[in-house]
């Protein structure tokens, strides 16, 4: 976790209300475990939800290993895996 680096890209409204992109990735790119990106967005946003987008695969921008979270100022609505509805 601690060689990931996290770059605050823009703030947006969204279908998910206000957002805050971010991108994510270790130095020279290589990939990294879900574990690893969520305990870097989780130290910089303790208590806040993030959505990690897949876009169709006409949108699809690759060849790093980046992540780009889409960090929610309030909670989503019907997301909550725990419990349903929530």
């Amino acid at each position: 976790m601690g060689d990931l680096l996290l770059r605050q890209i823009e703030t947006r409204d969204s279908s998910l209300g206000r957002v805050t992109w971010v991108k994510i990735h270790a130095p020279g790119y290589r990939p990294c475990t879900w574990r690893e990106v969520w305990e870097k967005f989780a130290e910089s946003y303790p208590g806040k939800w993030a959505v990690q987008a897949f876009p169709p695969a006409d949108q699809l921008v690759d060849g790093k290993a980046m992540y780009h979270l889409f960090v929610c100022d309030e909670a989503p609505k019907g997301l909550n895996i725990r419990t349903e509805g929530t």
